[in-house]
């Protein structure tokens, strides 16, 4: 049995394009459940559900939550999982009708504890079709989505979201690994925190998940000081790590994963800040945790080539320009 989490929220515009696509994957029906997490909507999008929950009574379940944000509806998502794999969709997303069933077989074949297949990312431009719907601009893609052996190699640049992915549920029971609730870059913890149980990883090299890039949305904008939730975050992870004796083993990873987004995706959303007094805040805020916590971050043997200039060139000083420049470059 394979469960597929997929946490909704005010989606009215795109939930039945995602559910038309979960609901007729090629996975014969009675291996899989949809949970669906209406996480406190007041728009049309608990009705939507509905209406498919009357048309696949077995297939679907539907449970309804006040507004918590989207960690909060994933977690209850994973509490609610009878599966032996679980998957997650995104209710502004959608999927190639085959993706779970073969990732599913893919999980089973090699006795996988985590699989991944590649992606579409598709940004909603300001155009529109005939019918009125959104039309799409296929963009670069984030992180190195490839096969790996050596589960450190998952550290290094990954697509964090987890929309790609399959996890065996026991895996992230049994390690206790949950979404941070109630700040933003939650997918990010979450990854990072499964790594240490994962004895086997499996990659299908296929592009099955058309996600959905949209100017506006909290990710792309981040105008507002949730994009300082990044410390949060940070400071998840490495008390997650140090809880389970995990840190020493894995402190070279660590410190390139959490460096490296420091200086890359959290300073191009903070040079989307638009206030100049929380945007200086911020840049304080990215330094003293990196000096504190990874002092010695450009002796790490994982900081080569281009990357690696960059991360030992970027200072306090010049950082805004620096910032100005990815906040144009990194979109997503």
């Amino acid at each position: 049995m394979l469960s597929v989490v997929i946490p909704v929220y005010n989606t009215e515009k795109y939930l039945r394009r995602s559910l038309e696509a979960l609901v007729n994957q090629t996975l014969p029906k009675h291996e899989m459940e949809i949970i669906a997490i209406n996480d406190g909507s007041t728009d049309g999008s608990l009705q939507i559900l509905e209406e498919y929950k009357e048309r696949y009574p077995d297939l679907i379940r539907i449970y309804s939550k006040e507004n918590g944000g989207q960690a909060t509806a994933r977690n209850l998502g994973i509490k609610k999982a009878t599966g032996e794999f679980i998957g997650f969709a995104d209710s502004d997303d959608y999927v190639d009708r085959t993706m779970f069933d073969k990732m599913f077989t893919l999980a089973k074949m090699e006795d996988a504890d985590l699989v991944e297949c590649h992606y579409h990312s598709m940004l909603e431009t300001d155009k529109k079709d005939k019918n009125g719907n959104p039309i799409y601009k296929e963009i670069s893609t984030r992180g190195k989505i490839t096969s790996h052996k050596d589960i450190k190699e998952l550290f290094l640049d990954p697509q964090v979201s987890p929309w790609n992915k399959l996890y065996k549920r026991e895996v992230l029971v049994n390690g206790k690994v949950l979404f941070p609730e109630g700040m933003i870059y939650e997918d990010t913890a979450f990854y990072i925190k499964s790594l240490p149980f994962i004895k086997k990883h499996a990659y299908l090299d296929e592009k099955l998940v058309y996600y959905s890039v949209r100017q506006n949305s909290t990710m792309t904008s981040n105008t507002n000081s949730k994009v300082g939730d990044i410390f949060k975050v940070f400071d998840d992870i490495l008390s997650f790590y140090k809880k389970n004796r995990f840190f020493d083993k894995y402190k070279d990873e660590l410190e390139y994963f959490c460096v490296k987004i420091a200086f890359c995706s959290n300073l191009s959303r903070i040079g989307r800040v638009k206030n100049l007094y929380m945007r200086q805040e911020l840049y304080d805020r990215t330094f003293q945790f990196v000096k504190r916590t990874f002092p010695e971050y450009r002796d790490n043997k994982y900081f080569a080539g281009k990357i690696g200039l960059y991360i030992k060139s970027v200072n306090r000083i010049d950082c805004d320009l620096y910032a100005k420049v990815l906040s144009r470059v990194m979109i997503g």
